[in-house]
């Protein structure tokens, strides 16, 4: 996915995924679920969420989605 992000985005994008991975468990932390996490922000970025918050609330919604994954049933 290539885009066109302007250097306030891509600060607040980075600044995002710093706060957010820093609330990764450590036995869940790895390369993988960094990769959704910063994903799932270009993706929102891509449909106009290009504000801290907004990428932040981006960021852990996929976090929480990772860690408590949805029950089946």
């Amino acid at each position: 996915m290539l885009l066109t992000l302007d250097q306030t985005t891509v600060a607040n994008m980075t600044a995002a995924l710093e706060h957010v991975c820093k609330q990764i468990p450590p036995e869940k932390d790895s390369h993988v679920v960094r990769k959704a996490i910063a994903d799932a922000m270009l993706v929102g970025a891509n449909s106009g969420a290009r504000s801290l918050p907004q990428l932040q609330e981006i960021g852990f919604a996929k976090l929480k989605e990772i860690v408590q994954p949805k029950k089946r049933g």
